[in-house]
């Protein structure tokens, strides 16, 4: 009798290779400028269409990473992109998978307790005026926090981003610089712009929790083989900071 075909090890799955997108760094390099530079126009664009509204600079992020989706959706336009994109069904259920960022999220949000002593909002949710925030202010920042910003950085960083520099640079390397772009990223975008806090709060919440975060979602990526299953995590993380803001003001 032959014994079961034994499942590759956790680790095993995270190592192993993948086919080459049929893109290079500089194509994905492009997509991650954009997505820079996508939320700053974004916020100009809405403090003139919102001007004054709680909201504005949330609706602007969100209008910044609804155009950095649809910047890599329209120049990926061929089969051969949309399929390396890897958005189709995945194999791990994505409730699971929704599961285990949310545990991930409270962990590390305990440890950014421990290590800082503050129990503050990211520095997403910094401006968010919780005070003066109507429903339709809520409204914005979940399609922000939960739909807009997971969406578009999980087309550029692992949609794009990951299996080009996991190409360039070995699957270990690139997993883990696609995890530090991720929180460059975020600190550049977002800054954490804290009053009235000890020094390390900035550098946890601005950089080291993103980047925790971003290692969870790629390990999703290259485990699942799935880029769908990367955005849900990404939207779990969102999902819970905005949970966690509403247990603050609250």
């Amino acid at each position: 009798m032959t014994s079961p075909e034994r499942r590759p090890s956790l680790i095993a799955r995270i190592a192993a290779p993948e086919p080459a997108p049929p893109w290079d760094l500089l194509a994905a390099g492009i997509a991650v400028v954009f997505a820079f530079f996508a939320p700053v126009f974004g916020v100009l664009v809405a403090q003139a269409w919102f001007e004054g509204q709680p909201y504005a600079t949330l609706a602007g992020w969100a209008l910044g990473s609804l155009a950095t989706a649809a910047f890599v959706w329209q120049t990926r336009r061929r089969p051969e992109d949309r399929a390396a994109l890897r958005l189709g069904p995945s194999t791990t259920p994505l409730p699971f998978v929704m599961f285990i960022a949310v545990g991930f999220a409270l962990a590390f949000d305990l440890i950014g307790l421990a290590l800082t002593g503050d129990f503050l909002p990211t520095p997403e949710l910094l401006g968010f005026d919780v005070a003066a925030a109507s429903v339709v202010a809520w409204i914005v920042a979940f399609v922000f926090m939960v739909i807009a910003q997971p969406v578009a950085e999980t087309l550029v960083l692992r949609g794009l981003a990951f299996p080009a520099l996991r190409t360039a640079f070995g699957p270990w390397p690139g997993l883990i610089l696609c995890a530090l772009l991720h929180a460059l990223l975020h600190l550049l975008t977002y800054p954490p712009n804290y009053i009235g806090v000890g020094p390390i709060s900035p550098i946890w919440y601005g950089f080291a929790l993103p980047l925790l975060d971003a290692l969870v979602i790629c390990v999703v990526r290259a485990v699942t083989g799935s880029t769908r299953a990367a955005l849900v995590a990404h939207a779990a993380f969102g999902l819970f900071a905005l949970l966690k803001l509403f247990v603050i003001v609250t």
